[in-house]
């Protein structure tokens, strides 16, 4: 943020597979309330290391079918066996409906609300 000029609340929200989305959520809020006019917010996913791996393989969570990785990934698929794991991130710019149109920005769209809940047994 700094190398951007970027200014504002720079902070990591930590909250396992939902942590983006509720950056996502985070930062409409504050663009909701009048905190700031925009913000850039998203996440990442790195988790592929010895104990991940470990963990979910002896959880038998892991698809054996690696011998074709372009069709190991079959979540939708009667035959799965199990998940691949993977890496990614990605980073939005949300801005306040108003301000993007005074500046003659392309609006791909629009975030009509946003909601967090705690449903953990």
């Amino acid at each position: 943020s700094m190398i951007y000029g970027l200014r504002g609340p720079n902070y990591a929200t930590v909250s396992a597979c939902a942590s983006s989305t509720n950056a996502i959520v985070d930062a409409f809020n504050l663009i909701r309330l009048g905190k700031a006019n925009a913000i850039v917010t998203g996440g990442a996913e790195a988790t592929i290391s010895p104990s991940a791996v470990g963990g979910f393989n002896a959880m038998h969570a892991l698809s054996t079918r690696n011998d074709e990785p372009e069709t190991a990934s079959r979540p939708f698929s009667a035959s799965r066996d199990g998940f691949v794991m993977g890496e990614g991130s990605a980073a939005l710019i949300l801005e306040e409906l108003d301000h993007a149109i005074a500046r003659g920005a392309t609006i791909y769209a629009e975030i009509a609300g946003g909601g967090m809940s705690a449903d953990a047994y």
